[in-house]
Formats: C-alpha cells, sequence, structure tokens
C-alpha cells in the first residue's frame, strides 16, 4: 500500500462531464427514436385505415354502378320490345294494305247483290263450322240432362261491337245475352259499351280452319302461352267485370288439344268460363273440361245460318226441343235485323221455356 494511503477512507470514483454529455445524449437520441417509430407506425396504420376506405367506397361504387347499368339495360330492352312490336303491327298493317289496293276487283253479278260486310262477318261462325266438316243435318252433340222445374234456353248474340246493335236486343222482349268483341281500331269502344251491361259475354277471336278476315289479335295455334297469358290479362282489364268466353270462329284452335291446354288454365285463372262455339265438330274442349272436372258447356243450335225469318224460327224450335228434352239449351245467333225480328215474333215458339241470360243459365247447371 502506498505510503500516506492505508489509513484514507474509500471514495466513489466521480463521473467526467464529458461522459454524462454522451450518456444524456444517448438518452435522447433513444426517446427521439422510439417516439418517431411510433409516429411511422401511427401513420402506417392511419394510412392502411385510408386506403381500406378507398377500396370499400369503390367497391359501393362499383356495385352501384353496375345496378344503374342493369336498370338502364333493361329499359331499353323493354323499350326495344315496344318499338318492335309498333313495327310489327304498322308492317302488318301496310300488307294488308297493300294487298288490298293490289287485289284484282271482284265483279259481282247484277241479278245477285254484293253481300254486306256486317253479314259477311256474322256468318263467321257458320261458314268456320262448315269448312271444319260440321254439317246443318249434324246431330245436336250428346249432353246431360239437367233436371229444372223449367227448361232453360240461353240466346247468345255472337259479334256485337256497336251501340246500335245492344239497342237491338234490348228492344227484345227476352233476356238476351251479347257476346262482344275486345277492343280493335275498327270498333275500339267496346269496352265502355260493356260498362253499362249487367249481363255479357266476351267474343274471342281464335285461329280457324278457313277463314280470311280473323280480328286483330286473334290467338293461334302457335300463340305462346305467353303471348295467351298477355291477350287474357288485357281482357281482364278491359273487362273487370266479366265472367264468360266463348270463341270467334276458332275451328283450328279448339281442335288443337296442345292449344287448349296452354289457353284453358289461364282462362280460368283470369276467372273466366269458356263456352264452347262448337265452331268444329274436332272440339277437344269436352276433354279439357273433364280434366278439370268442369261442366262443359256449348252451342246447341246457330239460329240464323240463313238470314230467312222462317228458317230462324225453326233453329229456334229445334233449341226450344233440346232445352225441353235436356234441362237447358243454348242457340247462338248474330246481330242481323231479320235474327232480331225473327225473334221478336217468336213468342209463341218460346212461351214453353225459360229464356234466360249466361250467368243465370250457369248457375242452374254447373
Amino acid at each position: 500500500m502506498p505510503p500516506g494511503m492505508g489509513n484514507r477512507p474509500m471514495t466513489k470514483r466521480s463521473r467526467s462531464p464529458k461522459s454524462a454529455k454522451r450518456t444524456t445524449k444517448r438518452r435522447k437520441k433513444k426517446s427521439t427514436s422510439s417516439r418517431l417509430q411510433i409516429y411511422l407506425l401511427g401513420g402506417s396504420v392511419a394510412l392502411l385505415i385510408v386506403l381500406m376506405l378507398m377500396a370499400l367506397s369503390g367497391w359501393i361504387g362499383y356495385e352501384m354502378g353496375r345496378e344503374d347499368a342493369a336498370k338502364a339495360c333493361r329499359s331499353k330492352v323493354v323499350s326495344y320490345r315496344n318499338d318492335l312490336e309498333k313495327l310489327r303491327k304498322k308492317l302488318k298493317s301496310q300488307r294488308a294494305e297493300t294487298a288490298r289496293k293490289s287485289a284484282p276487283p271482284v265483279h259481282v253479278a247484277k241479278s245477285r247483290p254484293p253481300v254486306s260486310a256486317e253479314k259477311r262477318e256474322n256468318l263467321s261462325e257458320i261458314k268456320d263450322y262448315v269448312s271444319a266438316g260440321g254439317r246443318e243435318s249434324s246431330k245436336p252433340f250428346v249432353k246431360e240432362e239437367v233436371r229444372l222445374k223449367r227448361p232453360k234456353l240461353a240466346i247468345v248474340i255472337d259479334d256485337v261491337a256497336y251501340a246500335s246493335q245492344l239497342r237491338a236486343i234490348r228492344s227484345l222482349p227476352w233476356h238476351i245475352t251479347p257476346s262482344i268483341f275486345p277492343p280493335t281500331s275498327s270498333h275500339p269502344d267496346t269496352p265502355k259499351l260493356a260498362a253499362k251491361l249487367d249481363h255479357f259475354m266476351i267474343h274471342l277471336p281464335m285461329e280457324a280452319i278457313s277463314f280470311n278476315s280473323p280480328e286483330d289479335e286473334t290467338l293461334t295455334t302457335e300463340s305462346s302461352k305467353a303471348e295467351i297469358d298477355m291477350r287474357l290479362r288485357r281482357v281482364r282489364e278491359w273487362f273487370p267485370h266479366a265472367h264468360f268466353i266463348n270463341n270467334h270462329t276458332g275451328s283450328r284452335f279448339t281442335s288443337d288439344m296442345a292449344s287448349m291446354e296452354r289457353f284453358y288454365p289461364l282462362a280460368k285463372r283470369y276467372g273466366f268460363v269458356f263456352i264452347d262455339s262448337r265452331t268444329t265438330p274436332k272440339t277437344v274442349v269436352p276433354k279439357i273440361c273433364k280434366i278439370y272436372h268442369d261442366p262443359y258447356v256449348a252451342r246447341d243450335v246457330f239460329l240464323d245460318n240463313k238470314p230467312d225469318i222462317s228458317y230462324i224460327q225453326k233453329q229456334l224450335k229445334k233449341a226450344v226441343k233440346i232445352a225441353k228434352s235436356h234441362g237447358y239449351a243454348i242457340a247462338i245467333g248474330h246481330p242481323h235485323a231479320t235474327t232480331f225480328k225473327a225473334l221478336a215474333d217468336s213468342k209463341a215458339i218460346l212461351d214453353g221455356v225459360d229464356v234466360v241470360y249466361m250467368d243465370e243459365l250457369y248457375s242452374k247447371i254447373r
């Protein structure tokens, strides 16, 4: 031990000022580095959140844009369809007008006056029946007997389209059921006429085997289920209180099983009862009614195959005979002046039956 050090106490070595400064600097540097890391981490998290929000916003914008584009596309498709339908009708009208103008003139013998357009139209079902193989002498179809207190006869006047025809029907002393055409350009007011009636039917045009003057929008054997549905939906909109439909012409349509299988359930869905005008002896309507467990209701007699009063009254007697033997009958005529006069002068013939509206008859036999 060095001299003079033996009795000195041990003391702690003091740091130099330079060393203390270095330590302080290191601590400050370390603290700054930690804060910087925190800032960088916070900034990264914030940037990530911003990027996620931007991505979410972009996705939402994309989906909204896609939906808007889809709506615009559907709207354009509907518009194009409407335009095509208008163009189709216009072309059909132009073809008909061209054919009419280019047709050679019809020369009629002087000894035989030309048949009016009204009479040609009103004989359409009868001509359709004959072209489908039906005969005036054909036996009535086999129908079930319905026991009633008094026999019932429903007289239907087809092809009704004008107020004058309805006035003629109302002038008769009987409950006559008018069967009214759906509206077309040639008779647009039929829904307004029907709105004033309590008892009427819809006279729906259907494809014939041989008929050269079909109504607009006649149902054909080529009509799809969607087309038939659209047609019946429009008929229901035009005639909200109608219950019964019978066919205008229709010998081809009502003899085609596939067509009637498409039509019949849709008619039921829209609340219509189908009355078969029997414009063909090959009608499949009885089979369809049997499938759906519905009564088959159909015409028994055409009244005015010939525009002659004595002939019409002879047919009326035939209808009365069927009503008395089976409980009821349905006779179909057309809005001829001759038919109206024959009916007005048939009180004695109709004395043995109740002449009722179609809805009254159906309520008794269903």
